[in-house]
């Protein structure tokens, strides 16, 4: 069952510039999972590429694929059973989820011991032969998520890990906007269906605002619109107000909140006060 990338990874890839835009456009945590990996699988090639989250509070988990194994669901709990065995993720663990490399399964174990692992019998050997492995991590309250890259026949390159090194940031920096857009939607959802309506409306929502935040009317205004998912453009219209006007009350909105972006400021708004 081999599904080795038909490209080696210095031929399949693409400028950095254009793999951070795909990766900061994730508007969901389900798009991330999916931009990450087809970065990961372009990047890399290899049998399998898997992007794994778990809660270590609970047990929660879930895994995305970069390509469909259909063994995979009926293998998965294998890897749970056998998880203290897997060498990098073990380490990441260790270091609270602070590792700053990209780490391979031969810089802990040999491929005899690998071979003989429960892990490898039960879990990788049925799954792709999985032979060699290069992983990322990184901890995010409870959940722990990372990446593994996995080859059958030969081993991860140093450039190849400087490179996922390298990618390691700004993995955890769009995993971080995707994660706050996905929070947002839903709860601008939540607000949809209230009672009592949208704070996008209503004097009282205004009020509110100006009272919370210590803003003017005129801010509380534009940050009810950006609440809403509203563009500078649209707030502008809905207002009668300029543009200008529009970006720099926006301005003087973020410097109050705190914030640095209209995300960050919807979410506040949002939240309960």
């Amino acid at each position: 069952m081999t599904r080795e990338h038909p490209q080696s990874s210095h031929n399949a890839q693409h400028p950095l510039s254009e793999i951070l835009l795909d990766l900061y456009s994730a508007e969901t945590l389900d798009d991330f999972r999916a931009r990450a990996l087809a970065v990961v699988r372009d990047q890399f090639g290899g049998e399998l590429t898997c992007h794994n989250e778990i809660n270590l509070a609970n047990g929660d988990s879930l895994s995305a694929l970069s390509d469909r194994i259909a063994e995979f669901p009926v293998l998965r709990p294998a890897f749970f059973e056998h998880a203290e065995q897997h060498p990098s993720v073990q380490h990441i663990l260790k270091a609270n989820g602070s590792v700053s490399t990209a780490l391979k399964t031969s810089d802990f174990v040999s491929q005899r011991r690998w071979r003989n692992s429960g892990l490898y019998t039960d879990f990788y050997k049925p799954l792709a032969d999985v032979r060699y492995q290069l992983t990322i991590g990184q901890r995010f309250g409870d959940w722990l998520v990372f990446f593994a890259i996995s080859r059958r026949h030969r081993d991860f390159s140093e450039v190849e890990r400087e490179l996922l090194t390298s990618l390691r940031p700004h993995f955890i920096l769009a995993y971080r906007n995707a994660q706050a857009r996905s929070e947002l939607a839903r709860m601008r959802a939540d607000a949809a269906r209230a009672a009592d309506g949208e704070i996008a409306r209503g004097e009282a929502a205004v009020f509110a605002l100006m009272t919370r935040f210590d803003l003017s009317r005129r801010e509380a205004e534009v940050l009810r619109e950006v609440a809403q998912g509203r563009t500078n453009d649209d707030i502008a219209q809905v207002l009668g107000i300029s543009l200008s006007t529009v970006k720099t009350r926006l301005e003087n909105v973020f410097r109050q909140l705190g914030v640095g972006s209209r995300t960050a400021a919807a979410l506040r708004a949002l939240q309960p006060a």
